[in-house]
């Protein structure tokens, strides 16, 4: 790949980490920007995991250095998960590339809309110390488990906007705080990033590691910028941006123009 590409997928990374910050759904930059760049769109979605999985471990380690954690909800969420991330990558790498191509351009629509929504979960105030597992009768923990296992399948087929989804589930299924509703939310996405990563090297499906870190670079650069424009109260030129970038990335991928 020329130098001027990985150039690009700096600035798609920048995007993507102040989209991050400000609101969530990062990916649906970075993965079209790595199809229009040359990378098949499966080999992309796999490089995608790349810039996820450095900002997941940063994170993580941030919240643990805080001493903020959940980790007996989150372990017991992550193996109800390990299952269907795994069936979600196998399908990812079975898929052909133009069918998805034209899948990711319409789901790029519907994570439009809920990067616009922005639902809140219903999290309650800091201050439940104990774990939210624990704190679930049997019927809670069943429905907790296979929500779990249908987002790890998500998870592991595309991963865009599903920390949104995470907080919305954990929001209605469980007590959690909003910190610790974050923590379990990085937690497992990371560990299941590393599942779908394996799965996709073991199907056969190449990674492209400096667009990867390229685009990681540029995704810590824009947490920064996107800092910074929320505290400047500028969301809504970004949200301008965003809308006209998904629309047009998905009217090119569904094959509109």
């Amino acid at each position: 790949m020329d130098w001027m590409i990985y150039l690009i997928l700096f600035g798609a990374g920048v995007g993507a980490g102040i989209m991050n910050t400000v609101g969530g759904g990062g990916s649906v930059l970075t993965l079209p920007a790595m199809i229009f760049a040359g990378i098949p769109p499966t080999e992309a979605n796999a490089t995608n995991r790349i810039g996820i999985l450095a900002q997941g471990a940063m994170a993580l380690r941030q919240f643990r250095r805080g001493g903020v954690q959940e980790d007996a909800t989150s372990i017991r969420l992550v193996l109800a998960g390990i299952p269907g991330a795994a069936l979600g990558a196998l399908l990812a790498a079975w898929i052909p590339d133009e069918s998805f191509r034209v899948l990711l351009g319409y789901l790029m629509l519907g994570l439009l809309a809920l990067i616009m929504l922005r639902p809140k979960p219903r999290l309650p105030e800091v201050g439940e110390t104990r774990s939210a597992w624990h704190l679930l009768d049997g019927g809670g923990k069943a429905l907790s488990a296979a929500s779990f296992f249908l987002l790890g399948i998500y998870m592991g087929f595309l991963q865009a906007g599903g920390g949104i989804m995470i907080l919305i589930v954990l929001g209605y299924l469980m007590r959690l705080d909003l910190v610790r509703g974050n923590y379990v939310k990085l937690f497992f996405v990371f560990f299941l990033q590393l599942i779908a990563v394996a799965v996709f090297m073991l199907s056969g499906v190449a990674i492209y590691w400096i667009a990867g870190i390229s685009l990681f670079i540029g995704q810590v650069g824009g947490a920064w910028i996107g800092s910074w424009v929320a505290l400047k109260g500028g969301e809504k030129w970004i949200t301008v941006v965003l809308v006209i970038s998904i629309l047009a990335s998905s009217g090119r991928l569904i094959g509109l123009y």
